[in-house]
């Protein structure tokens, strides 16, 4: 027998092109993907536009942009794996570098069509999961070829189509958060998903802070880089907080570097664009093809990045903390704090009675059991899984956070696998938990309202769920001008004043509700949700006239 005298590397194309589509698990991950291609991979002078068109009833996803299309030399290196991306080749910066994009569609959905028109020439191609799977020899899979460069009078663009969704539930609301977040790097852009045009919306801020790398211990690593942070006049949403780092132009990563459950986190948003992370050849690299928007800490600049980013956040954090600390001394800050638990007062009241009321009408229904007639504690549990409180359940599953492989879970528990828990009143433990650092719930009941300066091109009133709190804005152009002509020694008691924070106070209130309802689908029909919020303003505005007859303007 000749010994062999080689041994050859080898890839089975399926099961790689396959296991490739696992790192897109969700439906806004998948759709950004392409979305991103069709910004990113455009005519010089065009400005980009991408329209998405999602049908959960019919489990198809479509995807049409204006760019440059492809022909099939172009399709070809498309479906290459892992190829090198062309125009990152010829020295352009972006987002394809490990050339993984083409398999998202497969991470939920098993059929793949792809129109593309380039210079007056259209083509079409198609790929199924089944196609895939079938060729068990690892080698070549064939691409079905529909159309190949036929004449047309078309622009230029791609037309994606996902078909035969296997999500459940396809969350267009998530998709639009996620792509609205995205296209804050993408000022040019133009994105539709289902008639709702895509935007980014920068939060009113207090102040900005730039800092230079520039003459520091950190220029060695990271170059002269600048990094820009932005103070929010209101707590800012998860997708919305930390800073964003940047290299090229491209996206990889947002944190609040150790920040993260700290007070005053929640304000601080920006971001560093580090050139050099682009271009790391150090062994340990810096990030993967996951798409998962975490850096790797164990590479050098990754961690220089972080460590400036923490020791910068933590200072202006400090500052934030210090002047609310003196803000809050003052009378009329005193007189707030006092008609925000009064007004407070009466929501916990409300939440507690519509909550005992809604787990009797679930039991009847055969959702849960009755819980009224045990005790008032039972009673103020009030389906606080829906707020993030405490509450007793089990474990009936686990599911692999994104961007995260599998692995043996064995000897000890797997900790990329979250739990999926259930509640169940008998269990001692402990399951739904607030999150860390989550301030604990009011003496009143649960919710708290407050008076802050937001800005006046934010709404009349804003909630922060984590704080389970209802912030009403005092330079909205309406209340500041309630304000301004308030009689009295003090704005805060004016009787005008007062009604109309009360009136905005319920309405967000029941708004919140609803959400949260809507978010758990309790309603069949859309119309059920707003006879809730219609019932829930009427019972609040009937409690506030009869405290406001019993106590005068409180």
């Amino acid at each position: 027998m000749i010994a062999q005298s080689t041994l050859n590397v080898r890839s089975h194309v399926g099961r790689d092109l396959l296991q490739s589509a696992q790192l897109f698990r969700h439906e806004h991950a998948v759709i950004w993907e392409y979305v991103a291609n069709g910004l990113e991979y455009k005519d010089p002078e065009t400005q980009p536009s991408v329209v998405v068109q999602v049908d959960p009833k019919g489990k198809s996803i479509k995807i049409k942009d204006n760019g440059r299309g492809m022909l099939i030399s172009d399709l070809q290196s498309y479906f290459q794996m892992h190829g090198e991306n062309r125009d990152r080749k010829q020295g352009k910066p972006g987002r394809g570098l490990f050339g993984t994009g083409k398999s998202a569609a497969f991470g939920i959905a098993t059929a793949l069509t792809i129109t593309t028109v380039r210079g007056g020439r259209r083509s079409k191609v198609h790929l199924t999961k089944g196609d895939i799977q079938a060729k068990t020899d690892g080698n070549e899979i064939p691409v079905k070829i529909f159309e190949r460069e036929a004449p047309t009078s078309e622009p230029n663009g791609t037309l994606v189509e996902i078909d035969n969704v296997l999500l459940k539930q396809i969350d267009i609301g998530g998709v639009i958060r996620h792509i609205e977040r995205h296209i804050a790097h993408w000022p040019d852009a133009s994105v539709l998903v289902n008639n709702h045009e895509c935007e980014f919306i920068e939060p009113e801020i207090n102040r900005e802070v730039s800092v230079k790398t520039e003459g520091t211990e950190y220029e060695e690593n990271l170059g002269k880089s600048i990094l820009d942070i932005k103070v929010a006049k209101s707590p800012l949403d998860k997708d919305f907080r930390g800073i964003a780092i940047l290299s090229g132009g491209v996206w990889h990563e947002t944190t609040l570097a150790g920040c993260e459950h700290k007070p005053f986190a929640d304000y601080l948003f920006g971001t560093f664009e580090v050139p050099g992370l682009a271009h790391d050849a150090s062994g340990v690299p810096a990030f993967d093809m996951s798409r998962s928007m975490k850096l790797n800490p164990q590479n050098e600049i990754v961690a220089d990045i972080i460590r400036f980013i923490g020791v910068n956040l933590e200072t202006i954090r400090r500052e934030l903390e210090k002047q609310d600390r003196e803000r809050r001394q003052g009378e009329d800050q005193r007189r707030f704090r006092e008609q925000g638990s009064k007004i407070a007062e009466l929501i916990n009241n409300h939440f507690k009675e519509w909550s005992a009321k809604l787990k009797s009408t679930m039991s009847k229904a055969g959702i849960g059991r009755d819980t009224l007639p045990t005790s008032d504690k039972a009673q103020t549990e009030d389906l606080a899984t829906l707020f993030g409180d405490e509450l007793p359940g089990k474990v009936i599953g686990h599911t692999l956070r994104e961007g995260e492989e599998e692995r043996d879970p064995n000897p000890s528990p797997n900790p990329n696998l979250i739990p999926r828990v259930e509640l169940e009143e008998t269990s001692t433990d402990k399951i739904a938990k607030k999150a860390p650092g989550a301030p604990k719930k009011s003496a009143a009941g649960g919710f708290n309202v407050e008076f802050e300066n937001i800005g006046t091109n934010e709404k009349r009133a804003k909630y922060d769920r984590e704080k389970r709190t209802i912030l009403i804005n005092l330079e909205h152009p309406r209340i500041a001008m309630e304000l301004r002509s308030a009689s009295g020694v003090s704005p805060v008691d004016d009787p005008n004043f007062l009604r109309m924070a009360y009136e905005i106070a319920f309405t967000e209130y029941a708004i919140v509700l609803v959400q949260e309802l809507s978010t758990v689908q309790y309603f069949f029909d859309p119309q059920d949700a707003l006879v809730e919020l219609r019932q829930t303003i009427d019972d609040l505005s009937k409690a506030f006239a009869t405290s406001w007859i019993a106590f005068g303007t409180r």
